[in-house]
Order: structure tokens, then sequence, then C-alpha cells
């Protein structure tokens, strides 16, 4: 994955999912629940938990459809 395409799914306002190496699997509802750095992405759980993940280890995004 690269900071580009996080941008773009961001940017397009598309509620998406962003799968990891490990079989995990985190939802991206709306686009302020999300950050950006240079090696990492935050997202803000529905619980209000932010999760820290590394570029590095993330396989894929998939969009998912709008509510």
């Amino acid at each position: 994955m690269t900071r580009d395409q996080i941008e773009t799914a961001i940017r397009e306002g598309i509620p998406f999912v962003i799968r990891m190496a490990d079989g995990e699997k985190y939802e991206v509802s709306e686009r302020y629940r999300v950050a950006l750095g240079k090696t990492t992405v935050i997202i803000v759980g529905d619980n209000d938990m932010p999760h820290v993940l590394p570029l590095l280890t993330m396989t894929g995004i998939s969009y998912l459809e709008k509510k």
C-alpha cells in the first residue's frame, strides 16, 4: 500500500476497509476518523479508540457501499 492510495480513498469520500497482513480489517466509514502520517495511518474506531497502523503491513483497501 502507498500513502497516495489511502489519500485518494479519503478524498473520494467513499467508506473503505483497510486489510492488514495479519488478516485484521479496519473500517473507515467517515473521513474524520482517519489521519495520515509518513509511514503510519491512525484510525479512530467506533469506540473512539485509536489504531496506529504501519503502511508497510497494509495489503489493500476495499471500498464499501455508502450508508
